[in-house]
């Protein structure tokens, strides 16, 4: 299982650096002759080294008739520590799961999972991209005994629900010159007073899920709408977004950074509902909405750079008007970064013949 985990990190590795390579193209060096250095100073072509600690996460919740008795199901959480660098604005960070902390217990059952998740920052342009599935989740919102299942775990667990999800929301931002989201969560830049800025963007998501029975256990069905007990669910959604964020500056170093958008949309969702002749498909075309919360705080200097950082996506579907469903997907890091005084001349001849002898947009 090592092995494995070691395997999938590695290759989103590299994804997400080929990934990084086609956004690269987005910033143009007039976008980087037009940062105020007043406000921001670009770092990004000094090496810059990271070692962080994270945790990832995700959540889907079924609201019933009462907000009091919503259903919420998570997966086990799993805790990674990495080693990163930044250079040019390429970006590679290697996550290994952290030793002596297992993410399956006995109490909670077992979660598989395939977890990739990046945020990519030029001057103008913020992103967010998410790739998981996971197998295996238990209830939070509910105990054991209200659930009535007779298992070997403490909380009510269900090995056999599955869900994979996909998704991709960026955002514009408005004030790039004297404001950068590279200074809080990509550490290649230092934002030296305070600013905020609007944003604007879009999303687009899909998210599939698939258990042997219904979503709602049965003792829990009367507080529930017939439109909330799927056994399938595919949605899929795009929209619009628009928001606001600010970083607030302490004494040119300490920073506070806050940053909120919301998106609304159509949804296009095929759910297959049990009845008691068997099982019935409906598919729906109705609204659906997505909201998106950044914040970190931390240290930050020429060289050094300490911080915590929070990403959350929260995305949700009008089922029927009085039944919704949602669910999130996020991250949670503490970083500790340095910046080296000395350009690699080695790195820089390499990106040089790269750039000459191929087609990628290398800085």
């Amino acid at each position: 299982m090592l092995i494995l985990r070691v395997l999938r990190s590695s290759c989103t590795s590299v994804v997400l650096l080929l990934t990084s390579w086609a956004v690269i193209g987005q910033s143009t060096s007039r976008a980087q002759r037009a940062l105020d250095s007043l406000y921001v100073r670009d770092f990004s072509n000094r090496p810059t080294t990271r070692l962080y600690v994270s945790s990832k996460f995700n959540s889907m919740i079924v609201r019933s008739k009462d907000a009091f008795t919503d259903l919420r199901y998570r997966p086990n959480g799993h805790y990674n520590i990495g080693i990163g660098a930044s250079y040019r604005r390429l970006t590679l960070n290697i996550g290994l799961p952290m030793p002596f902390v297992p993410s399956d217990v006995p109490e909670k059952g077992r979660t598989r999972f395939l977890d990739a998740q990046a945020t990519l920052h030029t001057n103008r342009q913020s992103s967010n991209l998410f790739l998981q599935v996971f197998k295996g989740y238990h209830i939070t919102s509910h105990a054991s005994d209200r659930i009535g299942w007779q298992q070997t775990t403490a909380v009510p667990y269900r090995p056999d629900l599955l869900q994979f999800n996909i998704g991709f929301s960026s955002l514009r931002i408005v004030d790039y010159e004297h404001f950068s989201y590279r200074a809080t969560f990509n550490q290649d830049a230092w934002q030296q007073r305070s600013k905020g800025t609007w944003l604007y963007g879009g999303y687009a998501t899909c998210y599939v899920l698939k258990a042997d029975s219904a979503l709602v256990p049965s003792v829990l069905l009367p507080e529930f709408n017939i439109s909330s007990v799927i056994t399938k669910g595919v949605f899929v959604d795009l929209g619009a977004m628009g928001g606001y964020v600010h970083t607030f500056v302490h004494k040119s170093h300490w920073f506070l950074t806050l940053s909120g958008a919301a998106g609304l949309g159509p949804s296009l969702q095929r759910l297959q509902l049990p009845q008691a002749e068997g099982v019935s498909t409906q598919v729906d075309l109705g609204p659906g909405w997505h909201l998106q919360f950044r914040a970190g705080i931390g240290y930050n200097s020429r060289y050094r750079y300490a911080g915590i950082l929070f990403n959350q996506e929260k995305i949700g579907y009008l089922l029927q008007p009085q039944d919704r469903f949602a669910w999130d997907v996020g991250n949670f890091r503490v970083m500790l970064v340095q910046r080296l005084k000395d350009r690699p001349r080695r790195v820089d001849r390499g990106l040089r013949w790269l750039k000459k002898n191929t087609l990628l947009p290398v800085p």
